[in-house]
């Protein structure tokens, strides 16, 4: 929607244009503003609103504690009865990981510098272009989006779910590509979950809509892409129900996702991969995934809290990079505007 918003401003600016030339460090102009904010946007509509999010997701504050085994002979605990071990007390004093915003890019940032801010990138842009691809076949033959929607999730389910365990757990040697289980053993073991998550792709895609709909909320209309929004006071409190929506979804979702990650990969943050009991491994005969209502049920009300702070502080980076692209556009357009010439004259 933004893209085709920002696609509509640019051509109203392109045909005030109309019948002048530019200057020709103009071009310069735009090739600096390229280099600076390219990769800004870029680190903010991908680290800070896919990556960072992701972890909060995932992050339990309080795993589980163990007793780490003795390699004694005896067999006996290091702790003892009745005493906490080093690694309980460190869990219940430590704050999470995605406490703060400062802390979560600390952690992602010390894995290995600038590049940690892209992980799972490569399988972010192979899985859009599949999902792009296969849409577009199934939307050319006609095909209604609850039969495409199962089929497309089915078709991306190794991309995603690795895209997912790339974003969460530690680096790996491994081309993302290698990192996909096999298919016939993935979709045996999560079958159930595929389904549920296609059928939760789609109402996360159509719910909010829906709800912008029966609120009678303002929305861009795609059939005219050259007309813009109109500004409604109730669209506040609407928007807020629809935030809502999206963003619970989210959470569920990511968090069935999670709960596929391999035994043999650790995670950057603690990480509960029973799900508070919820979850019996595959290797003793469990289902090895966690299911929608007890993804739902294990996300506390602390993480609830921590993932909307981090989700407002996100929403306040976006807002503040927005304007200063905007604060600095205006003045080289009037720059520009001013030492442009009609084309024709000398």
């Amino acid at each position: 929607m933004y893209r085709d918003i920002a696609t509509t401003l640019y051509k109203r600016g392109a045909a005030s244009m109309d019948g002048y030339e530019m200057p020709r460090w103009a071009w310069g102009v735009f090739f600096v503003n390229f280099l600076i904010f390219f990769p800004l946007f870029l680190i903010v509509s991908y680290t800070f609103q896919h990556v960072y999010p992701t972890l909060a997701i995932v992050e339990d504050p309080s795993p589980p504690a163990y007793n780490p085994v003795s390699l004694n002979e005896d067999g006996q605990s290091i702790a003892e009865d009745g005493f906490a071990t080093a690694d309980t007390a460190a869990v219940s004093e430590t704050p999470a990981v995605t406490s703060s915003l400062r802390s979560t890019h600390r952690a992602v940032y010390a894995i290995a510098g600038w590049r940690s801010l892209f992980r799972g990138y490569a399988a972010y842009l192979f899985t859009s272009v599949v999902v792009s691809i296969i849409a577009t076949i199934f939307v050319g033959f006609g095909v209604p989006s609850f039969i495409g929607v199962p089929l497309v999730c089915v078709a991306v389910a190794q991309p995603y779910a690795a895209w997912t365990h790339i974003v969460i757990s530690t680096p790996s040697p491994k081309y993302f590509w290698q990192r996909f289980p096999p298919f016939s053993r993935t979709f045996r073991a999560t079958a159930a979950p595929i389904v549920i998550y296609a059928f939760a792709t789609e109402l996360a895609t159509y719910l909010p809509l829906f709800i912008a709909s029966v609120l009678n909320m303002t929305t861009w209309n795609p059939k005219e892409p050259n007309s813009l929004p109109q500004y409604n006071k109730d669209d506040a409190w609407k928007g807020i129900v629809v935030l809502l929506a999206s963003l619970t979804l989210n959470v569920v979702l990511t968090r069935v996702q999670a709960s596929f990650l391999p035994e043999d990969d650790d995670t950057i943050v603690p990480f509960d991969r029973s799900f508070g009991g919820k979850v019996e491994p595959a290797i003793v005969g469990g289902k090895g995934y966690v299911n929608m209502i007890d993804a739902w049920k294990s996300f506390s009300r602390a993480s609830w809290i921590r993932l909307v702070k981090l989700y407002v502080k996100i929403f306040l980076i976006v807002v503040a990079l927005a304007f200063a692209w905007v604060a600095i556009l205006i003045p080289e357009y009037i720059l520009i505007a001013n030492n442009s010439r009609k084309t024709g004259e000398l």
